[in-house]
Protein backbone atom coordinates (compact mmCIF):
# COMPACT_ATOMS: atom_id res chain seq x y z
CA UNK A 1 0.00 0.00 0.00
CA UNK A 2 2.70 2.23 0.48
CA UNK A 3 4.03 1.86 -3.01
CA UNK A 4 0.58 2.74 -4.50
CA UNK A 5 0.83 5.69 -2.06
CA UNK A 6 3.57 7.11 -3.64
CA UNK A 7 2.40 6.28 -6.62
CA UNK A 8 -0.85 8.27 -6.41
CA UNK A 9 1.19 11.20 -4.68
CA UNK A 10 3.88 11.13 -7.31
CA UNK A 11 0.97 11.27 -10.13
CA UNK A 12 -1.00 14.08 -8.04
CA UNK A 13 2.53 16.24 -8.07
CA UNK A 14 2.89 15.95 -11.77
CA UNK A 15 -1.02 16.71 -11.99
CA UNK A 16 -0.72 19.43 -10.04
CA UNK A 17 2.92 21.16 -11.72
CA UNK A 18 0.87 20.83 -14.95
CA UNK A 19 -2.39 22.78 -13.96
CA UNK A 20 -0.51 25.25 -12.46
CA UNK A 21 1.83 26.13 -15.45
CA UNK A 22 -1.57 25.95 -17.58
CA UNK A 23 -3.01 28.46 -15.41
CA UNK A 24 0.05 30.53 -15.54
CA UNK A 25 -0.19 30.42 -19.38
CA UNK A 26 -3.63 31.64 -19.40
CA UNK A 27 -3.42 34.42 -16.61
CA UNK A 28 -4.04 38.10 -17.56
CA UNK A 29 -1.19 39.57 -19.08
CA UNK A 30 0.94 36.53 -20.24
CA UNK A 31 2.16 36.16 -23.40
CA UNK A 32 0.47 33.42 -25.53
CA UNK A 33 3.02 30.79 -26.70
CA UNK A 34 1.31 29.15 -29.55
CA UNK A 35 -1.01 32.42 -31.13
CA UNK A 36 -3.43 30.70 -33.26
CA UNK A 37 -2.91 27.12 -31.94
CA UNK A 38 -3.88 28.61 -28.59
CA UNK A 39 -6.98 30.41 -29.41
CA UNK A 40 -8.23 27.29 -31.63
CA UNK A 41 -7.16 25.25 -28.61
CA UNK A 42 -9.35 27.66 -26.35
CA UNK A 43 -12.56 27.48 -28.85
CA UNK A 44 -12.58 23.92 -28.82
CA UNK A 45 -13.24 23.89 -24.98
CA UNK A 46 -16.50 25.41 -24.94
CA UNK A 47 -19.98 24.45 -26.27
CA UNK A 48 -21.26 26.20 -29.86
CA UNK A 49 -24.65 25.98 -30.75
CA UNK A 50 -25.85 27.49 -34.09
CA UNK A 51 -28.60 27.66 -36.12
CA UNK A 52 -32.07 27.41 -34.76
CA UNK A 53 -33.33 23.62 -32.78
CA UNK A 54 -35.13 22.24 -34.93
CA UNK A 55 -32.24 23.17 -37.90
CA UNK A 56 -28.73 23.59 -36.46
CA UNK A 57 -26.19 21.71 -35.16
CA UNK A 58 -23.80 21.50 -32.30
CA UNK A 59 -19.73 21.82 -32.00
CA UNK A 60 -17.59 20.70 -28.84
CA UNK A 61 -20.41 19.13 -27.13
CA UNK A 62 -20.68 18.01 -23.66
CA UNK A 63 -22.12 14.84 -22.40
CA UNK A 64 -24.59 14.66 -19.92
CA UNK A 65 -23.00 12.42 -17.26
CA UNK A 66 -25.40 10.34 -14.49
CA UNK A 67 -24.73 10.70 -10.53
CA UNK A 68 -26.80 10.41 -7.18
CA UNK A 69 -29.11 12.75 -8.26
CA UNK A 70 -29.45 11.96 -11.97
CA UNK A 71 -29.67 9.38 -14.57
CA UNK A 72 -29.41 9.21 -18.31
CA UNK A 73 -31.52 6.50 -20.29
CA UNK A 74 -30.73 8.15 -23.35
CA UNK A 75 -27.36 7.65 -25.63
CA UNK A 76 -28.51 10.89 -27.14
CA UNK A 77 -27.08 13.02 -24.20
CA UNK A 78 -25.14 15.63 -25.70
CA UNK A 79 -25.84 19.29 -25.25
CA UNK A 80 -24.30 22.76 -24.29
CA UNK A 81 -22.42 22.94 -21.29
CA UNK A 82 -25.63 25.63 -20.27
CA UNK A 83 -27.95 22.77 -21.09
CA UNK A 84 -25.94 20.67 -19.37
CA UNK A 85 -25.15 22.64 -16.36
CA UNK A 86 -28.85 23.63 -15.79
CA UNK A 87 -30.01 19.78 -15.65
CA UNK A 88 -27.15 19.08 -13.49
CA UNK A 89 -27.92 21.59 -11.07
CA UNK A 90 -31.66 21.67 -11.26
CA UNK A 91 -31.55 17.52 -10.61
CA UNK A 92 -29.38 18.41 -7.37
CA UNK A 93 -31.88 20.94 -6.16
CA UNK A 94 -34.76 18.73 -6.27
CA UNK A 95 -32.67 16.16 -4.44
CA UNK A 96 -31.39 18.61 -1.60
CA UNK A 97 -35.43 19.02 -0.94
CA UNK A 98 -36.32 15.51 -1.20
CA UNK A 99 -33.50 12.87 -0.38
CA UNK A 100 -32.85 10.41 -2.19
CA UNK A 101 -34.39 11.50 -5.45
CA UNK A 102 -33.15 10.63 -8.63
CA UNK A 103 -34.18 12.97 -12.48
CA UNK A 104 -34.15 10.51 -15.52
CA UNK A 105 -33.37 12.42 -18.71
CA UNK A 106 -33.74 11.15 -22.11
CA UNK A 107 -33.28 12.74 -25.09
CA UNK A 108 -30.66 15.72 -25.88
CA UNK A 109 -29.01 16.25 -29.16
CA UNK A 110 -26.33 13.77 -30.93
CA UNK A 111 -22.96 14.63 -30.22
CA UNK A 112 -22.78 16.46 -33.45
CA UNK A 113 -26.33 18.00 -34.02
CA UNK A 114 -28.46 17.86 -36.57
CA UNK A 115 -31.76 16.25 -36.97
CA UNK A 116 -32.74 13.31 -34.14
CA UNK A 117 -35.79 11.10 -34.93
CA UNK A 118 -38.18 10.90 -33.84
CA UNK A 119 -38.02 14.85 -32.87
CA UNK A 120 -38.48 17.73 -35.07
CA UNK A 121 -35.75 19.61 -32.60
CA UNK A 122 -32.89 18.78 -30.47
CA UNK A 123 -30.95 19.45 -33.27
CA UNK A 124 -28.31 21.93 -31.66
CA UNK A 125 -28.05 21.32 -28.18
CA UNK A 126 -30.69 23.54 -26.03
CA UNK A 127 -33.50 21.04 -26.17
CA UNK A 128 -34.01 17.97 -23.67
CA UNK A 129 -36.40 15.71 -22.71
CA UNK A 130 -36.92 14.88 -18.63
CA UNK A 131 -39.53 12.50 -17.05
CA UNK A 132 -42.03 13.46 -14.45
CA UNK A 133 -41.42 12.57 -10.59
CA UNK A 134 -44.07 9.80 -9.24
CA UNK A 135 -45.24 8.37 -6.45
CA UNK A 136 -45.29 4.75 -6.17
CA UNK A 137 -48.45 3.01 -4.58
CA UNK A 138 -47.00 2.64 -1.26
CA UNK A 139 -47.11 6.06 -1.20
CA UNK A 140 -43.87 6.44 -1.20
CA UNK A 141 -41.59 8.84 -3.98
CA UNK A 142 -39.79 6.72 -6.58
CA UNK A 143 -36.47 7.72 -6.62
CA UNK A 144 -35.73 7.43 -10.44
CA UNK A 145 -38.48 9.00 -12.46
CA UNK A 146 -39.78 6.94 -15.31
CA UNK A 147 -41.45 8.32 -18.67
CA UNK A 148 -45.11 7.37 -17.96
CA UNK A 149 -48.21 9.13 -19.15
CA UNK A 150 -50.19 10.69 -16.83
CA UNK A 151 -54.08 11.34 -17.03
CA UNK A 152 -55.96 14.30 -15.93
CA UNK A 153 -56.49 12.58 -12.68
CA UNK A 154 -52.61 12.64 -12.12
CA UNK A 155 -52.18 8.77 -12.30
CA UNK A 156 -50.05 7.07 -14.11
CA UNK A 157 -49.92 2.87 -14.92
CA UNK A 158 -46.82 0.48 -15.72
CA UNK A 159 -47.89 -2.84 -16.32
CA UNK A 160 -49.28 -3.76 -13.03
CA UNK A 161 -47.46 -0.92 -10.85
CA UNK A 162 -49.72 2.14 -10.10
CA UNK A 163 -48.10 5.61 -9.79
CA UNK A 164 -49.32 9.27 -9.09
CA UNK A 165 -48.09 12.26 -10.11
CA UNK A 166 -45.62 14.03 -7.35
CA UNK A 167 -46.64 17.36 -7.63
CA UNK A 168 -43.91 18.67 -4.59
CA UNK A 169 -40.97 17.46 -6.47
CA UNK A 170 -42.35 18.23 -10.03
CA UNK A 171 -42.89 22.14 -8.61
CA UNK A 172 -39.85 22.14 -7.31
CA UNK A 173 -37.78 20.82 -10.68
CA UNK A 174 -40.01 23.71 -12.52
CA UNK A 175 -38.97 26.35 -9.63
CA UNK A 176 -35.25 25.57 -10.44
CA UNK A 177 -35.65 25.36 -14.00
CA UNK A 178 -36.82 29.13 -14.07
CA UNK A 179 -34.98 30.22 -11.34
CA UNK A 180 -31.68 29.17 -12.69
CA UNK A 181 -28.77 31.75 -12.83
CA UNK A 182 -26.45 30.10 -15.55
CA UNK A 183 -29.10 29.35 -18.24
CA UNK A 184 -32.33 31.20 -19.42
CA UNK A 185 -35.09 28.91 -20.16
CA UNK A 186 -37.16 29.93 -23.01
CA UNK A 187 -39.91 26.94 -22.13
CA UNK A 188 -41.15 24.09 -20.96
CA UNK A 189 -43.43 22.02 -22.49
CA UNK A 190 -45.89 19.93 -21.00
CA UNK A 191 -49.47 18.76 -21.47
CA UNK A 192 -52.25 21.25 -20.37
CA UNK A 193 -53.89 19.24 -17.47
CA UNK A 194 -50.61 18.67 -15.99
CA UNK A 195 -49.61 22.56 -16.48
CA UNK A 196 -52.87 23.27 -14.72
CA UNK A 197 -52.09 20.42 -12.09
CA UNK A 198 -49.04 22.50 -11.07
CA UNK A 199 -50.16 26.14 -11.57
CA UNK A 200 -52.97 25.43 -9.07
CA UNK A 201 -50.36 23.35 -6.85
CA UNK A 202 -47.73 26.53 -7.13
CA UNK A 203 -50.97 28.51 -5.88
CA UNK A 204 -52.04 26.35 -3.04
CA UNK A 205 -48.33 26.36 -1.17
CA UNK A 206 -48.74 30.53 -1.83
CA UNK A 207 -45.45 30.67 -4.12
CA UNK A 208 -43.93 34.27 -4.99
CA UNK A 209 -46.31 36.47 -7.59
CA UNK A 210 -42.88 36.30 -9.65
CA UNK A 211 -41.93 32.65 -9.72
CA UNK A 212 -45.53 31.40 -10.82
CA UNK A 213 -45.30 34.29 -13.67
CA UNK A 214 -42.41 32.71 -14.86
CA UNK A 215 -43.58 29.37 -14.41
CA UNK A 216 -46.60 30.56 -16.10
CA UNK A 217 -45.19 32.05 -19.33
CA UNK A 218 -42.26 29.44 -19.87
CA UNK A 219 -45.13 26.31 -19.11
CA UNK A 220 -48.06 28.10 -21.69
CA UNK A 221 -49.80 26.18 -24.55
CA UNK A 222 -48.04 25.52 -27.63
CA UNK A 223 -48.04 23.28 -30.82
CA UNK A 224 -47.65 19.67 -29.61
CA UNK A 225 -48.42 20.24 -25.84
CA UNK A 226 -51.08 17.26 -25.91
CA UNK A 227 -48.80 15.17 -27.02
CA UNK A 228 -46.46 16.15 -23.34
CA UNK A 229 -47.87 14.16 -20.78
CA UNK A 230 -44.99 11.88 -20.00
CA UNK A 231 -42.10 14.64 -19.48
CA UNK A 232 -40.60 17.81 -19.81
CA UNK A 233 -39.47 19.33 -22.98
CA UNK A 234 -37.06 21.66 -21.71
CA UNK A 235 -35.69 24.54 -23.87
CA UNK A 236 -32.95 27.32 -23.18
CA UNK A 237 -32.11 30.14 -25.06
CA UNK A 238 -29.01 30.66 -26.99
CA UNK A 239 -25.80 32.24 -24.74
CA UNK A 240 -24.62 35.57 -25.26
CA UNK A 241 -20.88 33.90 -26.56
CA UNK A 242 -23.11 31.65 -28.90
CA UNK A 243 -24.91 34.30 -30.67
CA UNK A 244 -24.82 35.27 -33.28
CA UNK A 245 -24.00 32.09 -34.65
CA UNK A 246 -27.20 30.90 -32.25
CA UNK A 247 -30.58 31.90 -33.54
CA UNK A 248 -33.85 31.82 -31.06
CA UNK A 249 -37.56 32.13 -31.89
CA UNK A 250 -40.31 33.53 -29.85
CA UNK A 251 -41.85 33.42 -27.81
CA UNK A 252 -39.60 36.11 -26.41
CA UNK A 253 -40.05 36.41 -22.11
CA UNK A 254 -39.73 39.59 -20.49
CA UNK A 255 -36.14 37.91 -19.10
CA UNK A 256 -34.82 37.54 -22.61
CA UNK A 257 -31.60 39.50 -23.33
CA UNK A 258 -32.45 40.23 -26.84
CA UNK A 259 -29.59 41.18 -29.74
CA UNK A 260 -26.60 41.91 -27.76
CA UNK A 261 -24.08 44.44 -29.12
CA UNK A 262 -20.70 42.67 -30.61
CA UNK A 263 -18.31 43.42 -27.88
CA UNK A 264 -20.70 42.15 -25.56
CA UNK A 265 -20.83 38.80 -27.17
CA UNK A 266 -16.88 38.82 -27.75
CA UNK A 267 -16.51 39.84 -23.68
CA UNK A 268 -19.00 36.73 -23.05
CA UNK A 269 -17.68 34.33 -25.65
CA UNK A 270 -14.30 34.30 -24.27
CA UNK A 271 -15.40 34.39 -20.19
CA UNK A 272 -17.76 31.18 -21.45
CA UNK A 273 -14.38 29.63 -23.39
CA UNK A 274 -12.30 30.52 -20.15
CA UNK A 275 -14.78 28.60 -18.11
CA UNK A 276 -15.47 25.33 -20.19
CA UNK A 277 -11.68 25.15 -20.92
CA UNK A 278 -10.91 25.04 -17.33
CA UNK A 279 -14.12 22.30 -16.56
CA UNK A 280 -12.97 20.17 -19.02
CA UNK A 281 -9.51 20.36 -17.77
CA UNK A 282 -10.91 19.60 -14.56
CA UNK A 283 -12.82 16.37 -15.50
CA UNK A 284 -10.21 15.06 -17.77
CA UNK A 285 -7.66 15.32 -14.71
CA UNK A 286 -10.21 13.63 -12.28
CA UNK A 287 -10.25 10.91 -14.77
CA UNK A 288 -6.58 9.93 -15.29
CA UNK A 289 -6.56 10.52 -11.45
CA UNK A 290 -9.16 8.09 -11.24
CA UNK A 291 -8.16 5.77 -13.83
CA UNK A 292 -4.71 5.55 -12.17
CA UNK A 293 -6.01 5.39 -9.33
CA UNK A 294 -8.29 2.14 -10.09
CA UNK A 295 -5.05 0.61 -12.10
CA UNK A 296 -2.91 1.00 -8.65
CA UNK A 297 -5.67 -0.78 -6.66
CA UNK A 298 -6.18 -3.68 -9.18
CA UNK A 299 -2.15 -4.05 -9.36
CA UNK A 300 -1.69 -3.86 -5.26
CA UNK A 301 -4.94 -6.34 -4.91
CA UNK A 302 -3.20 -9.01 -7.34
CA UNK A 303 0.17 -8.81 -5.84
CA UNK A 304 -1.64 -9.42 -2.31
CA UNK A 305 -3.16 -12.23 -3.93
CA UNK A 306 -0.50 -13.49 -4.97
CA UNK A 307 1.20 -13.03 -1.51
CA UNK A 308 -1.74 -14.24 0.20
CA UNK A 309 -1.35 -17.81 -1.56
CA UNK A 310 2.13 -17.65 -1.59
CA UNK A 311 2.00 -17.25 2.19
CA UNK A 312 -0.38 -20.35 2.37
CA UNK A 313 1.08 -22.84 0.04
CA UNK A 314 4.83 -22.08 1.68
CA UNK A 315 4.73 -20.23 5.17
CA UNK A 316 7.98 -20.58 6.54
CA UNK A 317 9.81 -19.96 3.18
CA UNK A 318 7.52 -16.60 2.85
CA UNK A 319 8.76 -15.80 6.03
CA UNK A 320 12.17 -15.97 5.41
CA UNK A 321 11.87 -14.34 2.02
CA UNK A 322 10.32 -11.73 3.72
CA UNK A 323 13.03 -11.46 6.19
CA UNK A 324 15.79 -11.73 3.73
CA UNK A 325 13.94 -8.91 1.38
CA UNK A 326 13.86 -6.94 5.03
CA UNK A 327 17.48 -7.15 5.43
CA UNK A 328 18.28 -5.97 2.04
CA UNK A 329 17.36 -2.38 2.55
CA UNK A 330 20.22 -0.18 1.67
CA UNK A 331 21.10 3.30 2.33
CA UNK A 332 19.90 3.78 -1.36
CA UNK A 333 16.27 2.69 -0.45
CA UNK A 334 15.94 4.82 2.92
CA UNK A 335 17.12 7.49 1.03
CA UNK A 336 14.61 6.80 -1.47
CA UNK A 337 11.92 6.61 1.44
CA UNK A 338 12.96 9.93 2.81
CA UNK A 339 12.29 11.69 -0.48
CA UNK A 340 8.69 9.76 -1.05
CA UNK A 341 8.47 11.35 2.65
CA UNK A 342 9.10 14.78 1.04
CA UNK A 343 7.28 14.63 -2.01
CA UNK A 344 4.22 13.55 0.34
CA UNK A 345 4.64 16.62 2.18
CA UNK A 346 5.16 18.97 -0.80
CA UNK A 347 1.56 17.32 -2.59
CA UNK A 348 0.08 18.45 0.85
CA UNK A 349 1.36 21.70 0.78
CA UNK A 350 0.22 22.39 -2.97
CA UNK A 351 -3.03 20.96 -2.04
CA UNK A 352 -3.72 23.32 0.27
CA UNK A 353 -2.46 25.79 -1.96
CA UNK A 354 -4.74 24.78 -4.79
CA UNK A 355 -7.76 24.25 -2.38
CA UNK A 356 -7.36 28.76 -1.15
CA UNK A 357 -7.22 29.44 -5.10
CA UNK A 358 -10.68 27.27 -5.51
CA UNK A 359 -12.36 29.46 -2.41
CA UNK A 360 -10.97 32.11 -4.07
CA UNK A 361 -12.14 31.49 -7.61
CA UNK A 362 -16.00 30.55 -5.63
CA UNK A 363 -16.15 34.21 -3.82
CA UNK A 364 -15.11 36.00 -7.47
CA UNK A 365 -18.09 33.37 -9.18
CA UNK A 366 -20.56 34.24 -5.84
CA UNK A 367 -20.07 37.57 -6.14
CA UNK A 368 -20.15 37.87 -10.38
CA UNK A 369 -23.80 35.85 -10.18
CA UNK A 370 -24.87 38.83 -7.49
CA UNK A 371 -24.03 41.48 -9.92
CA UNK A 372 -25.90 39.69 -12.53
CA UNK A 373 -28.93 39.07 -10.41
CA UNK A 374 -28.90 42.66 -9.95
CA UNK A 375 -28.83 43.51 -13.44
CA UNK A 376 -31.52 41.28 -14.19
CA UNK A 377 -33.39 43.19 -11.47
CA UNK A 378 -33.18 46.45 -12.41
CA UNK A 379 -33.72 44.97 -16.42
CA UNK A 380 -36.98 43.15 -15.30
CA UNK A 381 -38.02 46.93 -13.29
CA UNK A 382 -37.28 48.76 -16.74
CA UNK A 383 -39.57 46.31 -18.39
CA UNK A 384 -42.34 46.16 -16.10
CA UNK A 385 -42.42 50.13 -16.34
CA UNK A 386 -42.20 49.98 -20.32
CA UNK A 387 -45.14 47.67 -20.63
CA UNK A 388 -47.18 50.15 -18.01
CA UNK A 389 -46.43 53.04 -19.92
CA UNK A 390 -47.30 51.17 -22.98
CA UNK A 391 -50.71 49.50 -21.36
CA UNK A 392 -51.96 53.60 -20.28
CA UNK A 393 -51.15 54.50 -23.52
CA UNK A 394 -53.62 51.76 -25.19
CA UNK A 395 -56.32 52.88 -22.70
CA UNK A 396 -56.01 56.35 -23.16
CA UNK A 397 -56.19 55.58 -27.36
CA UNK A 398 -58.85 53.37 -26.33
CA UNK A 399 -61.17 56.23 -24.64
CA UNK A 400 -60.52 58.66 -27.30
CA UNK A 401 -61.71 56.04 -30.20
CA UNK A 402 -64.95 55.87 -27.29
CA UNK A 403 -65.23 58.97 -27.48
CA UNK A 404 -64.80 59.84 -31.09
CA UNK A 405 -67.68 57.09 -31.57
CA UNK A 406 -70.12 58.61 -29.54
CA UNK A 407 -69.56 62.06 -31.12
CA UNK A 408 -69.87 60.56 -34.32
CA UNK A 409 -73.24 59.29 -32.84
CA UNK A 410 -74.57 61.98 -31.51
CA UNK A 411 -74.06 63.45 -34.97
CA UNK A 412 -75.76 60.74 -36.86
CA UNK A 413 -78.88 60.92 -34.76
CA UNK A 414 -78.81 65.17 -35.39
CA UNK A 415 -78.23 64.14 -38.87
CA UNK A 416 -81.42 61.84 -39.09
CA UNK A 417 -83.57 64.37 -37.14
CA UNK A 418 -82.86 66.73 -39.38
CA UNK A 419 -84.07 64.91 -42.39
CA UNK A 420 -86.98 63.28 -40.58
CA UNK A 421 -87.92 67.55 -39.64
CA UNK A 422 -86.98 68.11 -43.65
CA UNK A 423 -89.53 65.06 -44.95
CA UNK A 424 -92.48 66.82 -42.53
CA UNK A 425 -91.87 69.91 -43.66
CA UNK A 426 -91.87 68.66 -47.39
CA UNK A 427 -94.96 66.58 -46.64
CA UNK A 428 -96.98 70.03 -45.32
CA UNK A 429 -95.91 72.12 -48.66
CA UNK A 430 -97.36 68.89 -51.02
CA UNK A 431 -100.66 69.11 -49.26
CA UNK A 432 -100.95 73.03 -48.71
CA UNK A 433 -100.31 72.91 -52.81
CA UNK A 434 -102.89 70.48 -53.62
CA UNK A 435 -105.23 72.49 -51.30
CA UNK A 436 -104.44 75.71 -53.27
CA UNK A 437 -104.81 74.01 -56.61
CA UNK A 438 -108.33 72.26 -55.48
CA UNK A 439 -109.44 75.62 -54.46
CA UNK A 440 -108.67 77.03 -57.97
CA UNK A 441 -110.49 74.41 -59.37
CA UNK A 442 -113.40 75.46 -57.83
CA UNK A 443 -113.09 78.87 -58.04
CA UNK A 444 -112.83 78.85 -61.57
Amino acid sequence: MRRLLGLCIALAVTVSSTAQAQEAREAPGAEPGGGASDVAALAAADSLSTGHADGGRLEHAFALRPGDALATVSRKRYGTRELVGLLGRAASAVARAFPGSRLAVGDLSSETGGPLAPHESHQSGRDADVAFYLIGADGQAVPQALFQRVDAEGRARRRDRRFTFDDARNWALLVAFVDDPMAEVQYVILAPHIRERLLEYGRRIEAPEDQLRRVELVTRRMRGSDGHDDHFHVRIYCSIGDRPQCLDRPPLHPWYYGTPSPDAVAAARVADLQRAQRLRRDQEQARRAELALARGVAREEAREQVRARALMAEPSRQEHAEARRAARLTRDERRALTELRRLEEEAARLLVRSRVAELGRDSEARAEERRWRANERRRSVRLREEQRRIEAEERRRAARLRRQGREAARLQRRAEAQQAADRRRAQRLMRRSEELARQRARMQ
